[in-house]
């Protein structure tokens, strides 16, 4: 029963500091995890886990632990808004990821992407296909920035007032090169298909493609590979 009672009563004041601890580093610790916030959580977790089940660690050592690595996670992010290097070391840099219309491949490669992941992160932005993206900065907390181009910009349809069609699914048909036999089925296709329209729509072969997305609407997005 008394070790009961331990627990709850380390439960409750770990809890306690933790919310303490996000309240004196700010609103930005919940807005966006950086590489620091996330080593930051992993040890505070450790901490906290650690102090719960050993029982010859006493609650006070345990709150010291929680408060002086926050202390040094503040002392750190300090610093590293007076030292922009050891910004840049510890958090990262934001990079282009898309350049008026074009992927950067070494962006990709260097943080482990394949082309449909960043579809993947542009739709988290409400944007369905890279055609319509000018710009794309992926963010140090791993998110990307989205910049359509202007005339991609949605106004109301009672601005419009006039008939327009209706949204379709883009398909990424070739990924880093590579085929996406799986979505060639999905919409009832096949290589033969897809190198006879290549070839008719825009003049290239399979080989040149870097990335190739197609819907019913516009038909094919392509970008060769970078010389």
């Amino acid at each position: 029963m008394e070790d009961m009672m331990m627990y709850a009563l380390k439960l409750t004041l770990g809890l306690i500091g933790v919310l303490i601890v996000l309240r004196l580093m700010g609103k930005k610790e919940l807005a966006q995890i950086t590489p620091l916030d996330f080593v930051y959580a992993l040890i505070l977790g450790g901490i906290i886990e650690e102090s719960l089940y050993d029982a010859t660690v006493p609650v006070y050592e345990m709150l010291f632990s929680i408060f002086f690595w926050a202390l040094l996670i503040f002392v750190l992010e300090k610093f590293a808004l007076k030292s922009r290097r050891f910004k840049s070391l510890a958090q990262g840099d934001p990079v282009i990821l898309i350049n008026d219309g074009q992927l950067n491949a070494e962006v990709m490669e260097k943080n482990n992407m394949d082309v449909d992941e960043v579809r993947m992160l542009l739709r988290l932005n409400g944007v369905f296909s890279l055609s319509k993206v000018k710009y794309a900065i992926f963010e140090e907390s791993g998110g990307l920035s989205v910049m359509q181009y202007a005339g991609e910009e949605p106004p109301s349809r009672n601005e419009l007032k006039t008939d327009y069609s209706e949204n379709v699914i883009s398909y990424l048909l070739v990924d880093a090169g590579k085929l996406e036999d799986q979505r060639l089925k999905e919409i009832g296709k096949d290589e033969t298909w897809l190198r006879e329209k290549l070839k008719e729509e825009r003049g290239v072969e399979l080989e040149d493609i870097f990335f190739a997305e197609w819907d019913e609407q516009n038909g094919f997005f392509i970008q060769k590979h970078q010389k």
